[in-house]
């Protein structure tokens, strides 16, 4: 049984991965922490009693009595701080997305990480319709339509395109078509475009693959569509803690990416990886929060 801890219970998906690692036959939750950013007292208590998990005061404390933790928190700018420690403890780690708002925290997740497995970001790219389409080819251009904000559910266009090249970006750049759009070249030769914010009053994920075939592929955001994703995603996690897999390079290249793509379109100008700008740049997590905590 592989022991799972969760820190933060900020958003929806705590409850989305309690659920999935209770129906999983060799998962359990067996550690809470949260700092009460967005939760209650109370709904911290009723959500420890109802998965039969144990309350910590202090993140680290679960250290030594799980296999693994998932940083959960919606604030972006916590998850080095919560996360760096465990890494360091080789405690495998899983940071929901948004990674990171800034390179610098990117780039010391990376350095924790080290041989500690790793692995985060969206859940997106692991639904069946992604990974089950003909999506490989030669001479591939990627076309990609999301919704919403741009960092923070741009993620999910970001880390499924990521998933899909498989290859680190070279440079991303503001485009000529209607909103909040970018171009990505990767090094492999594969140019993305990326449309943020779908004109469509339709929340789905849209991926379009033309190269020596043509594939189309639609996710949607039904309570099937996130049991689907949701799923895989912790069947990979079990994958990465195993030591099976390590896509830590390809998610933190995302993170990177996902930076970039903002930065290309509040500076409108092309950035790279190396570039001054993407490595000034930063996506407060605080100033988000402010916004979703009403929702909650």
């Amino acid at each position: 049984m592989v022991d799972i801890g969760i820190v933060g219970l900020d958003t929806s998906h705590a409850e989305a991965f309690a659920d999935t690692l209770a129906g999983h036959p060799s998962t359990s939750l067996t550690a809470v922490w949260d700092g009460g950013a967005v939760r209650s007292e109370s709904y911290t208590e009723e959500y420890c009693d109802t998965h039969g998990a144990n309350r910590y005061d202090e993140p680290l404390e679960m250290a030594d009595r799980v296999d693994a933790v998932m940083i959960l928190t919606v604030d972006w700018d916590t998850h080095r701080e919560l996360a760096v420690p465990f890494l360091e403890r080789g405690v495998p780690t899983v940071i929901d997305k948004p990674i990171a708002g800034n390179l610098a925290d990117i780039r010391e997740l990376e350095a924790a990480a080290g041989g500690t497995p790793f692995f985060g970001g969206s859940a997106v790219p692991y639904h069946s319709a992604v990974r089950s389409a003909d999506l490989e080819s030669d001479d591939r251009t990627l076309y990609c339509v999301g919704y919403d904000d741009p960092f923070y559910y741009g993620v999910h266009l970001v880390d499924t395109v990521c998933r899909i090249v498989d290859s680190p970006w070279a440079c991303v750049s503001p485009a000529d078509d209607p909103g909040q759009t970018v171009n990505v070249v990767f090094t492999d030769g594969t140019y993305a475009t990326l449309r943020l914010d779908s004109p469509e009053d339709e929340n789905q994920f849209s991926f379009l693959s033309i190269g020596n075939r043509t594939t189309a592929v639609d996710v949607g955001s039904t309570p099937a569509d996130m049991t689907d994703m949701y799923r895989a995603y912790i069947e990979t996690v079990l994958d990465v803690v195993a030591g099976e897999i390590d896509p830590s390079e390809r998610v933190f290249d995302a993170a990177a990416l996902l930076l970039g793509v903002v930065a290309a379109l509040e500076h409108d100008r092309p950035i790279t990886p190396e570039c001054r700008v993407l490595s000034e740049y930063a996506v407060d997590g605080a100033a988000f929060l402010e916004e979703y905590r009403p929702y909650y």
